[in-house]
């Protein structure tokens, strides 16, 4: 998936809600191996840092922005439900 896709994918899933979420950390890693992706490439997809990436995957970044989650999702292909423990209108 191109650079541009994945992010205008994410800012459609932003404006359709509002969300405050919580990464899963777990799920990020275990789609992202599933789908074969390196960080290197999860990092050139969405334009994020791999060390943030790692970060986020190991739980050390607890409340990153919905625009960063929704991207990784876009990337990944698939929703923003599926990389998060919960998501409750704001």
């Amino acid at each position: 998936m191109c650079l541009w896709r994945a992010r205008t994918l994410a800012l459609r899933v932003l404006a359709c809600k509002s969300l405050r979420v919580t990464p899963n950390g777990a799920a990020i890693k275990a789609i992202r191996e599933a789908k074969q992706l390196s960080l290197r490439a999860m990092s050139l997809r969405t334009g994020l840092n791999r060390g943030y990436l790692s970060r986020l995957e190991r739980g050390l970044i607890a409340h990153p922005s919905e625009d960063k989650v929704a991207l990784i999702a876009a990337a990944m292909q698939v929703s923003t439900s599926a990389i998060t423990h919960k998501e409750t209108p704001t």
